[in-house]
C-alpha cells in the first residue's frame, strides 16, 4: 500500500469509531490484529484479536454513552505505518469529561490494520475519566 492508502484504511477506522460502528472497524483488522492501550486507564493493556479489541471499544462505548470522539490534528505515514496525533473529547453520564490528546500508531499488513497503539498524553486524565 502507498502512504495515502494506509492513512485512508486507519481514517477508515477512526471514522467508524466516531460513528459507534464497531463492526465497520474490524473490517480493516487483520487476522492477526493486536492492540495496546498505553497507561492505567480501566481499558489499559494488550488485546491479541478483533474480538478482544471489540470488547474494549464496546466498554468505552457504554461508559461515555457513545460520546468519546477523535479528531485527527496530525498524520504522518510511509507504506507499512500510520502515525496520528487527535484530539479526543468525551462525557461521562456522571458528567465527567475529557478534552485532550492521544498519539496513535498502526502498522499495516496486506491492506489492514495488524497492529496499533493509543498512547493517552495525559494518562492520568484518561484514568479518572475511564474510571
Amino acid at each position: 500500500m502507498t502512504a495515502a492508502e494506509s492513512i485512508q484504511r486507519v481514517r477508515e477506522a477512526m471514522e467508524a469509531f466516531n460513528r459507534g460502528d464497531i463492526a465497520a472497524m474490524g473490517r480493516v483488522a487483520h487476522p492477526e490484529f493486536t492492540y495496546t492501550v498505553r497507561g492505567r486507564a480501566s481499558v489499559s493493556g494488550e488485546y491479541r484479536g478483533w474480538e478482544a479489541m471489540a470488547a474494549v471499544l464496546a466498554r468505552i462505548m457504554e461508559l461515555t454513552g457513545g460520546t468519546l470522539k477523535a479528531t485527527p490534528e496530525i498524520v504522518l505515514a510511509d507504506d507499512e505505518h500510520v502515525l496520528m496525533y487527535q484530539k479526543v473529547t468525551g462525557s461521562r453520564p456522571d458528567g465527567r469529561t475529557y478534552d485532550s490528546h492521544q498519539a496513535y500508531r498502526y502498522r499495516i499488513k496486506d491492506g489492514l490494520v495488524i497492529e496499533g497503539e493509543t498512547i493517552p498524553v495525559d494518562q492520568q486524565a484518561f484514568a479518572e475519566f475511564l474510571a
